[in-house]
């Protein structure tokens, strides 16, 4: 069947208004076919056409809003569950993460992969109340459980980069990320730290799961500040944001910048490859707390949770500082900063601008008379 004959053909099983209007649409070069695929797709989900113009119009604007409507669809038909035409963007984004880690517990559950923690059980000599996860079905069932992509930590677990805990205070679960240091010192540290939905832990909760494991906490360190630079920590947040990039399959991300005048900023940030929410996924990183005390500043090392997609623009400031080049005075300069997932690198190039002159016309003339005056 050619795609023209496809495209009748299923215009024929709408009702004839709804594909009369579609098709004119079509025609009029106001729907492409991948547009009017989904249009169709989403009827069939939803067993209902009715409204499926008012869908297809407000269809735009889903996309606009980053409702990721396709994906969600495929992924339905996939599960056999029904959709509604009338969901706006908040209810696309929540369903197709529902539909994400119920595919995933299916993935999971069916190969039930054993993971190999024999390391970590060496390291972690005390109880606590709950347990580590050791099959790919526990991880699953503990993402649905928790309603966070805690599933997505699969592959990094099978090869050893982490664990996962999950760990009972006062009757709430919190998902641990446990990572081994290399350190027989301080053998074990911990990553993230997620309750439900993504909720996040309290110095107290923090305090209770580090000892749990016998981890001290990162020291507080206080150093000097006259108003220059502090220590740069770009590195070890890139560090630390590296491996949700890689759990994501962002093989790249690449940001720039520009300024002049007495100001600069970062314009815009790529995340290539995945399908990775950058400002709803959160992540451990380093910050310099400045305070003054008794006349005096003091810089506090910190760690603080923030979105991915601001711990990136972090970075790359820091980076730029450290770079101590000036590219937001007078013609100010531009330039990008390229974290290459894949490699393990992170690469910033920076360029100033600077405006020549010279002299095309020089006179001097009387007022009064218009003579060249010498």
């Amino acid at each position: 069947m050619s795609a023209d004959d496809s495209f009748r053909h299923h215009l024929s099983l709408l009702p004839r208004k709804t594909g009369l209007v579609l098709q004119q649409l079509y025609h009029a070069s106001l729907l492409s076919p991948e547009t009017f695929g989904v249009i169709l797709a989403a009827g069939e989900r939803a067993g209902d056409c009715n409204k499926l113009l008012a869908f297809a119009i407000a269809y735009g604007d889903l996309r606009a809003a980053g409702a990721p409507v396709a994906d969600t669809l495929v992924m339905a038909k996939r599960l056999n569950v029904r959709i509604n035409l009338d969901w706006g963007a908040k209810r696309w984004k929540a369903e197709h993460d529902r539909f994400s880690r119920a595919e995933t517990l299916k993935r999971l559950t069916e190969d039930n992969v054993h993971y190999d923690l024999s390391k970590y059980d060496k390291v972690i000599d005390r109880k606590f109340p709950g347990y580590l996860i050791r099959t790919s079905r526990r991880l699953g069932m503990e993402g649905l459980r928790q309603r966070h992509c805690v599933a997505s930590y699969h592959e990094q677990i099978k090869a050893g980069y982490c664990a996962i805990a999950s760990v009972i205070i006062e009757g709430e679960r919190w998902t641990v990320e446990l990572r081994l240091t290399g350190n027989d010192a301080r053998p074990l540290t911990i990553g993230q730290i997620k309750t439900h939905c993504n909720g996040t832990a309290g110095d107290g909760v923090r305090e209770t799961i580090y000892d749990y494991f016998n981890i001290s906490r990162e020291p507080r360190v206080r150093q000097s500040y006259h108003g220059g630079p502090v220590d740069r920590v770009y590195l070890e947040n890139t560090r630390r944001v590296l491996p949700l990039l890689r759990t994501n399959n962002v093989a790249r991300v690449a940001v720039s910048f520009d300024g002049s005048g007495d100001s600069g900023s970062i314009s815009e940030v790529w995340f290539e490859g995945g399908d990775f929410d950058a400002r709803g996924t959160t992540v451990d990183v380093v910050g310099m707390e400045r305070k003054l005390e008794n006349g005096q500043w003091f810089a506090d090392r910190i760690v603080k949770t923030t979105p991915v997609y601001e711990a990136i623009e972090e970075i790359v400031y820091d980076f730029l500082d450290e770079a101590d080049v000036d590219w937001y005075n007078d013609d100010g300069g531009f330039g990008d900063c390229v974290i290459d997932v894949d490699k393990g690198t992170i690469a910033l190039d920076v360029s100033t601008r600077f405006t020549e002159s010279s002299t095309a016309f020089c006179a001097e003339r009387d007022i009064m008379t218009g003579d060249p005056v010498d």
